[in-house]
Order: C-alpha cells, then structure tokens, then sequence
C-alpha cells in the first residue's frame, strides 16, 4: 500500500461525495452500542472513548466522531492523504483533538489501549496478503480494551468483481481528468486499477500522475477463523449501512469483533 493514493489525494475527497461520513459514523455507533461491552466512557480526556481509525486517509470520519464525542487517532500510510486530514482539522474552528499517525496498519504501534477501533471503506481489501490481514487482527486484539469492539467493511465480491470488474471508468473535470481501468481476476481474487489522473496548470497544461490499487476479495467465512485466532469473538455481520441480514448483492458488509472480556 506504500505508494498508493501519493496522488490522488488533493482529489480524495471530491471523488468520495457519495460517502457520507455522518451516516457512517452513526452506523459504527450503533454497532458499537450493540456488540461492546466496555460500558459508558473511556479513557480519553474527560471520559471520552478513544476511537483508532486504521486506514483514515483524509480523516473525515475521525472529524465527524470528533463531533460526536470521541477522541480519534487516525492512521494510514499515506503521507498525502495525512496531509490533508491535518490541513481539514486545522480548518475547522473548533479545531478538534486528533492525533494523525503515519503507520503501515499491518504493523501499526500505540503507547496504550482503545475503546474502539475501526477499519473502513475496504481498507481490509487493500491488504492484498492474507498474512497482513492475520497480523492486524492480533494487533487489534492487543490494542482493545477488554469489551470492546472492532469494526471493519469487506468489498463483496458483487462489488469487486461486477461494479468494479473489468471496466474502464471515465471522469472530465474543468480541473483534471481520471482514466480508470480496472481488472478482476477471479482466480486470485485481485482488483487492479490502473489510474491516469491529469491536473489543470495554471497556464493550461497538464501534470500526469500514474498509480495502481489492489483490492483482494475476502469473505466473511474466510476471515472468521483469522479473528478468533487472534483472540477476538466475531459477533455481527450485517449489510451494508444496515442491520440486517448480508445479502449477494451488497456492495459492502459489515463485521463486528469483540475482545473478551476476560
């Protein structure tokens, strides 16, 4: 994941329009209220439960769970993307206390426990080897406070191999343009995409950028034996933005794990 997203995030966010960090955040409360069992509070400043983000890029959902009374840490791997989730942050007036980490979430280190960690928007995916999958999960489980829950999205493979599949996708904006030529191999499971990205310079020429995505399909039968051996308890899988069910044609599901309480 080292190189990926060097580019394309001064325009993360306006290609992200269709997430709404909001409904995000309260779908992850909700979940969060269901599974954990930590109790009301946590160990941040004041009571408030420290939330860890793990893939965070350009740290909306760590603003939007700023609003809701949580102390975010963010991390990714990109410095780009952090860039911007510090320049956001700064913006805003109240100026929210987030601490934005650059770590390899695979291998990610704290100086202390928290009371919910999340990893979104197929950030899994992006761990295209099933050992740094394995690894993330033990770190997760070292890192949760007893009773708490993580919480991450997988892309299904509706998503992966038909939204995405192989199709070229095409974006022409007055400021750039976006190729997007995607591939899905079914026998590793891959996602390719190959992006061309062009930006506007001020006397009318072009900067391109060249950069390559992998996603990896996992299922919910595959990953669940990974977390109960790194010690967690699988406890929800839902579709979509929803509590209900898992159904083939989502785009995204849902799971929640628990570290016990003893």
């Amino acid at each position: 994941m080292a190189n990926e997203y060097t580019h394309l995030a001064m325009l993360y966010d306006e290609w992200q329009t269709a997430v709404d960090s909001s409904a995000w955040a309260d779908h992850v409360i909700r979940l969060q209220e269901r599974y954990s069992r930590r109790g009301v509070g946590g160990d941040g400043e004041g009571g408030r439960p420290i939330l860890l983000d793990l893939g965070c890029g350009t740290g909306s959902f760590c603003l939007a769970m700023a609003d809701r009374g949580y102390d975010p840490i963010g991390i990714d791997w990109s410095a780009a993307m952090l860039d911007r989730a510090r320049q956001k942050t700064q913006a805003r007036e109240d100026r929210p206390s987030i601490l934005f980490i650059q770590q390899d979430i695979s291998r990610f280190e704290l100086y202390g426990t928290v009371d919910l960690i999340v990893c979104l928007l197929d950030t899994v995916n992006h761990l295209i080897r099933p050992a740094e999958v394995q690894k993330l999960f033990r770190l997760c489980a070292n890192y949760l406070n007893p009773g708490a829950v993580l919480i991450f999205d997988l892309a299904t493979q509706h998503h992966l191999a038909t939204t995405l599949g192989n199709r070229l996708f095409f974006e022409d904006q007055e400021s750039h343009a976006l190729f997007w030529q995607n591939k899905y191999n079914r026998k590793s499971k891959i996602s390719t995409a190959e992006l061309v990205l062009f930006t506007l310079r001020p006397d009318g020429t072009y900067d391109r950028y060249d950069e390559i995505i992998r996603e990896r399909l996992y299922d919910y039968q595959q990953i669940h034996p990974w977390l109960l051996e790194a010690g967690l308890e699988p406890v929800g899988h839902h579709g979509g933005l929803s509590m209900k069910k898992p159904a083939s044609t989502d785009e995204r599901h849902f799971v929640v794990a628990r570290r016990p309480l003893t």
